[in-house]
């Protein structure tokens, strides 16, 4: 019943490395197809700074990408200042219900603009509503010049409370979404998950 290799003229020398051949490739694929997390790109963009880098992450990650929906208007220049001082106050909006299922993600990337060096309230109130404990995540933002970098200090830390520093970020500034500047950018983002 059991196969003898020497008796059917079979070297044992030439059989194990044609089954490992075989058999190894099959089994690194369903390791490595079993341990690659799905990838959600969440964000916030009024003037489509910010909408630029999430596409560009989304298609370096392989993810689904799902932008945020603030009922209040953030456009005009009353609406403008007034997104402006809710960012500075830290407060919260309404946001459309977000369609994604988090539950079925093992990484979320979030992003928002920097408004005056801080948090668009659309991404405030949708981290507020979410708990990330138990997923890997990481924070972009975008700004004209400064402000980002304390804006992603910020973002990290409402995302997860005493570990922001574990926290993945990409600043970014306008200048940086060429796509060759962009891309370096994204790919030096991406070998930190």
């Amino acid at each position: 019943m059991f196969l003898n290799v020497q008796e059917k003229g079979i070297c044992m020398k030439c059989f194990l490395p044609l089954l490992f051949c075989l058999v190894f490739p099959v089994v690194v694929f369903t390791q490595d197809a079993a341990v690659k997390p799905k990838v959600l790109v969440v964000y916030y963009s009024r003037d489509g700074h910010t909408k630029k880098a999430a596409e560009a992450l989304a298609k370096k990650f392989g993810a689904d990408i799902e932008g945020l929906v603030d009922i209040k208007k953030r456009t005009g220049p009353v609406d403008s200042v007034a997104a402006g001082k809710d960012a500075v106050t830290h407060k919260l909006t309404r946001i459309a219900p977000v369609k994604a299922d988090l539950d079925a993600y093992g990484i979320i990337l979030i992003g928002t603009p920097s408004w005056f060096s801080n948090v668009t309230p659309a991404v405030r109130t949708f981290v507020s509503q979410n708990n990330f404990s138990g997923k890997k995540t990481g924070v972009f933002g975008t700004a004209h010049m400064t402000g980002v970098g304390s804006c992603m200090n910020d973002l990290a830390e409402l995302v997860a409370p005493g570990k922001a520093g574990d926290i993945p970020r990409l600043p970014l500034v306008h200048k940086d979404l060429t796509e060759d500047i962009l891309s370096k950018k994204i790919d030096e983002f991406y070998r930190k998950f």
